[in-house]
C-alpha cells in the first residue's frame, strides 16, 4: 500500500514538472477533420485515415505546388511533429508525400518546410521551404508505394531534425521560419495519412487527467 502511494505521488509530481509539455493527437477514428483546414486537393477521412486523392499538379515552383492540410497556431515555436504517410497511388511526374510545419499562415500563401519523401528513383527524403526550394534531399533512397512511414520532425531554434521510421535522416539549420502550425500534404499523389502527433511548450491540453496520468506512466516506462 505504501509503495502504491509513493508512486501516485511520484507520478503527479512528474505530471506537474511536465504540465508546460502538451500533445495533440488525432487518429481520425472520430470519421472527420474538424479543426484542420484544407489547402488544395482533395481531402476525406476513410476508414480511419486522413486521404488526399486528387492526382493532379498545376506548378512545381510556387506556394500551390503542393495539395495540403494543416492543423494548429501559426504561434506555435518548437515541438516534435510525427505522422504515418503512405503514398498509396502516384502520378506519372513525381510521387511526393510529406508533413509539414511551422507553417506562418493556413493559406495558399502562407510560408513553410516541408519534410517530405519522393518516389522517384534518383529521390530521397528531403527538406524544402516555401515556395518549393531545397534544404537538403538525400538522394537514390526512394520512397516505396503502398508503404507505410513514420515520419517525424524536432524543430527547437533552428535546429531541425528529420526521422523516417526512427532513423536520423536530416539535421541542419534553418532560420527562415521559427515558428508556426503544422500539416500533411503531397504532390502528384494518393496519399494517406493517420496518427498525427504534435507535443511541446505551448500545444493545447486534449487529454484527460486519468488519460494524462496514464501518459506519464507511459512515458516512465519508455524512458521517454
Amino acid at each position: 500500500m505504501r509503495f502504491t502511494i509513493f508512486c501516485i505521488f511520484a507520478f503527479l509530481a512528474l505530471l506537474s514538472f511536465t504540465q508546460g509539455v502538451h500533445a495533440l493527437t488525432d487518429n481520425f477514428n472520430d470519421d472527420n477533420d474538424q479543426g484542420w483546414t484544407r489547402i488544395q486537393g482533395k481531402w476525406s477521412v476513410e476508414k480511419g485515415e486522413y486521404v488526399q486523392s486528387d492526382l493532379k499538379w498545376t506548378t512545381t515552383a510556387t506556394h500551390e505546388t503542393y495539395t495540403r492540410s494543416y492543423l494548429g497556431e501559426e504561434d506555435w515555436e518548437d515541438y516534435n511533429f510525427e505522422a504515418k504517410a503512405r503514398i498509396e497511388k502516384g502520378g506519372e511526374l513525381a510521387p511526393i508525400i510529406g508533413i509539414f510545419f511551422r507553417v506562418t499562415e493556413k493559406s495558399p500563401t502562407g510560408d513553410y518546410y516541408l519534410f517530405r519523401l519522393d518516389a522517384r528513383a534518383s529521390e530521397g527524403p528531403g527538406l524544402i521551404k516555401a515556395p518549393n526550394a531545397i534544404i537538403k534531399i538525400n538522394n537514390n533512397k526512394p520512397s516505396e508505394i503502398k508503404r507505410d512511414y513514420i515520419l517525424k520532425v524536432e524543430v527547437k531554434g533552428d535546429s531541425i531534425k528529420c526521422y523516417v521510421d526512427g532513423k536520423l535522416e536530416i539535421d541542419v539549420q534553418d532560420k527562415s521560419f521559427p515558428k508556426g502550425a503544422i500539416g500533411v500534404g503531397t504532390f502528384n499523389a494518393e496519399g494517406h495519412f493517420d496518427d498525427v502527433t504534435v507535443n511541446g511548450t505551448g500545444i493545447p491540453l486534449t487529454v484527460s487527467p486519468r488519460e494524462k496520468l496514464a501518459r506519464t506512466w507511459g512515458l516512465i516506462k519508455t524512458g521517454y
